[in-house]
C-alpha cells in the first residue's frame, strides 16, 4: 500500500510539474488556459481564477490536464435546441452561458439554444416563448458545462493557432522541458544525499 501511495505521489508531481509549463509559458504568449485540473474523472473542487482559469481538482488522484483555447478537441459545442440559461449585464450583453441544470443564476433568462458563435462574432441566438432572440456576448463571458464546471469562452484572439510561432513552440516544448529539469533536480538530490551518507558513516568509522 505504501509503495502504491509514493507512487500516486510521485507520478502525481511529475504531472503537475509537466502541465505547469504548458500552463506558465501559454500564458504568456496569450493563450487563454480555461482549465487546470489536478487529476482526472468528476470534479470534487473548482475555482474560477480572476485570470480566467478554472482551477479543478478531479477524483481520481492520477493524471491532470491543461485545456487551452483552441488546441485538440477544447470546443464548447452547444447542440441545436438545448436549453441554456443567460445572464445578462445591465447593458444587455451575456456575461455567462448555463448549460447545467443546477441553474447558478436563478435570475438568468432561460432560452432554447437555435444558433451561437463563441469565437468571432460573439453572439448566441435562442427562442423564448414564440420570439426568436439575438443577444451579444461578452468577450470574457463564461459558460457553464453540463457537468458544472464553469470556463470562459474561447474567442479567436486568445486561441493557441493564434499565438505567435514561437508562443506555440514554447508552449509545446514546457512540459517536456519542466520534466526534465525536475529529472536533473531529482538526481542531483539524491547524488548529495548519498555522498552526504557516505561521508557521516566514514566520520563515524574513524571515530570508532
Amino acid at each position: 500500500m505504501s509503495g502504491l501511495i509514493a507512487f500516486i505521489i510521485i507520478f502525481g508531481i511529475i504531472v503537475l510539474v509537466h502541465e505547469f509549463g504548458h500552463f506558465y509559458f501559454a500564458r504568456k504568449s496569450g493563450i487563454l488556459v480555461r482549465e487546470f485540473a489536478i487529476g482526472m474523472g468528476p470534479k470534487i473542487f473548482a475555482h474560477q481564477g480572476k485570470d480566467g482559469t478554472a482551477y479543478t481538482i478531479r477524483i481520481l488522484p492520477l493524471g491532470g490536464y491543461v485545456r487551452m483555447a483552441g488546441w485538440g478537441e477544447d470546443t464548447s459545442e452547444i447542440k441545436t435546441g438545448t436549453p441554456a440559461a443567460l445572464t445578462l449585464n445591465k447593458a444587455g450583453v451575456v456575461t455567462r452561458i448555463d448549460l447545467s441544470d443546477r441553474q447558478v443564476d436563478k435570475t438568468a433568462l432561460p432560452i432554447n439554444v437555435t444558433a451561437y458563435d463563441l469565437e468571432d462574432k460573439l453572439e448566441i441566438t435562442g427562442r423564448i416563448l414564440e420570439e426568436t432572440k439575438t443577444y451579444p456576448v461578452d468577450h470574457d463571458a463564461t459558460i457553464v458545462e453540463e457537468d458544472g464546471t464553469e470556463v470562459r469562452i474561447a474567442p479567436l484572439d486568445v486561441q493557441y493557432q493564434n499565438a505567435s510561432i514561437w508562443g506555440r513552440l514554447i508552449t509545446n516544448f514546457a512540459g517536456p522541458m519542466n520534466n526534465f529539469i525536475l529529472g536533473i533536480l531529482f538526481w542531483s538530490l539524491d547524488f548529495c544525499a548519498r555522498r552526504c551518507s557516505g561521508f557521516f558513516k566514514q566520520s563515524c568509522t574513524c571515530d570508532s
